[in-house]
């Protein structure tokens, strides 16, 4: 088996390799286990298609057949591109079982994303869905690696392979520490980043999780946020297929149609965003008998917590993570939380509140959240952090200082091991579980001439978790806002995906600023608090 370089890709190899206690070390044949223990039983199913655990396997070697044919080797790049359908899950595990590189492109980000992303990884092959594929064709000049783009639901090659193709496969080599996936998202920058984990990165959080009984192990499994996102895969077929229970795909978002559909498919565990909890709490609707709900994306408020428990008598389940972790980092087990708190670190977990020197501090003292393996017990030395930033070795140096893993997130841990995030010091926005980048929506409004400044903050809101601000100062000469702002929405519309464009603009003649110069945030969120000039 060759051995990874990975400092030719900017990364960083794990300081230990010790695989979990329990359950298989990697991807590659998860599938095929819970086959073995449940081959009969409901594994994967999405509005035109269910598969058993036996029928899901055979397509998964098939599918990896298809790749093989393509020419897609251990440690080529393979990206997905589509609304959640079956095939990307078959498409990730297809990948995970021949040791290539999985690289999810969530699919309403603008081209000009989608193509930066296919170049940067140097994607050798797209699955994607008619549409996806024509708009990513358009544009195939300027992506020399991407040989293939395999439209899934028309091209006849991918459909007669997933059909009639073989369905055994020799067994291969797998490295378990080296790259599996890559995950790009928004910098601070504004251009996104590709966060590399290995299998054994993704398997431990199904692992770990799993065996101390936390995200409802033994449950049916369902989401409706895009299963393209590498830490959805994680936390819906991942950790489903480590305990052989089914997993759905659903389609919509809409809480009429999709609490039905939760009864409908006897569901016990779904992940929502705030968005999504506080619409459901304005209908008068009943959930499943049983179902947990858990929440992240994005902040959830205390009186949206509330509420839920009032109404439903469960505690709704919010968390802390990231995408870099991968996944959950602290989660609250079934508590209510303490105002603004987050949860306990996870069991596998070393969570740790460092000063700029890196000094662990007390309890209760804020500072930025760090994290690394537990150093005894069981799951010991078990959790490897990333292996960082694909291309990006000064950012993966900035990640992986002395094997923990640095946020940039502000906070602090209690006595009792209760973790309350002060600050995501890294400027994303978290709205309605997407991240959105300031500095990319200032970058192009800055580009009008009509601005002098502008900022750009999140404020927190029941609904979407936090809302986008924009705060407009004028150029001398453009004084007239109500001409200015119609021009500044339309180019963010044409310009950017729509969960980016702002959801109140605010105007001001001058922004608080400090000695140095520098917007001072705490009084800019003061100043934007009162109603927007214009929505």
């Amino acid at each position: 088996m060759k051995v990874f370089d990975y400092e030719a890709c900017g990364l960083k190899p794990p300081p230990v390799r010790t695989a979990p206690p329990v359950g298989p070390p990697h991807l590659a044949n998860l599938v095929s286990l819970a086959a073995g223990r449940a081959p009969d039983d409901e594994a994967l199913a999405d509005p035109s298609r269910r598969f058993t655990f036996r029928e899901l396997d055979s397509a998964v070697n098939r599918a990896a057949h298809f790749l093989l044919s393509e020419g897609v080797a251990p440690g080529d790049r393979v990206a997905c591109a589509m609304p959640n359908r079956w095939e990307a899950v078959v498409g990730f595990f297809a990948v995970m079982r021949i040791g290539a590189v999985w690289v999810g492109i969530y699919r309403i980000l603008p081209v000009s994303d989608k193509r930066h992303i296919l170049g940067h990884s140097g994607a050798r092959l797209l699955l994607a869905d008619a549409d996806t594929a024509a708009e990513i064709g358009a544009i195939r000049a300027d992506l020399p690696d991407l040989e293939n783009i395999v439209a899934v639901d028309c091209d006849s090659s991918w459909v007669a392979a997933i059909a009639a193709g073989a369905d055994t496969l020799p067994e291969l080599a797998i490295d378990l520490f080296a790259p599996a996936a890559i995950m790009y998202i928004s910098g601070t920058t504004g251009l996104p980043k590709g966060c590399v984990y290995s299998q054994h990165n993704i398997v431990t959080v199904a692992a770990a999780a799993s065996a101390h009984g936390l995200m409802s192990p033994d449950a049916r499994r369902v989401t409706v946020l895009p299963i393209t996102i590498t830490n959805v895969m994680i936390l819906g077929p991942v950790i489903a297929y480590w305990n052989a229970k089914a997993f759905i795909l659903g389609v919509t978002t809409k809480i009429g149609p999709m609490v039905e559909w939760l009864v409908h498919e006897r569901i016990g565990q779904c992940a929502f965003v705030p968005t999504m909890i506080y619409d459901l709490l304005q209908h008068d609707l009943d959930l499943p008998l049983g179902l947990v709900v858990g929440a992240g994306g994005a902040p959830i408020s205390q009186t949206l917590q509330s509420n839920f428990h009032a109404r439903f008598g469960q505690h709704v389940q919010p968390s802390y993570g990231l995408t870099e972790a991968p996944t959950v980092v602290a989660s609250p087990r079934d508590m209510m939380t303490p105002e603004g708190a987050s949860g306990f670190a996870l069991p596998h977990l070393d969570l740790a509140i460092r000063d700029a020197e890196g000094r662990e501090l007390p309890p209760g003292e804020v500072g930025e959240i760090c994290f690394a393996a537990v150093r005894s017990g069981r799951w010991a030395h078990v959790y490897a952090p990333p292996l960082g930033y694909w291309h990006e070795p000064a950012k993966t140096a900035a990640l992986l200082v002395c094997d923990v893993v640095h946020t940039g997130d502000v906070g602090s841990v209690d006595a009792d091991g209760w973790l309350t995030v002060a600050d995501r010091s890294s400027e994303l926005i978290l709205r309605g579980g997407s991240n959105v980048c300031s500095a990319e929506i200032k970058k192009m409004l800055n580009a009008c001439d009509a601005l002098a400044d502008c900022a750009v903050i999140g404020r927190p809101d029941d609904r979407l978790g936090m809302r986008t601000l924009a705060g407009i100062q004028l150029a001398d000469q453009h004084g007239d806002r109500e001409l200015v702002q119609p021009d500044l929405k339309a180019r963010c519309t044409q310009q950017l995906a729509r969960y980016k464009v702002p959801d109140e603009w605010h105007f001001a003649k001058a922004f608080p600023r400090n000695a140095i110069g520098k917007i001072v945030k705490p009084w800019l969120r003061e100043l934007m608090s009162s109603p927007p000039a214009i929505a």
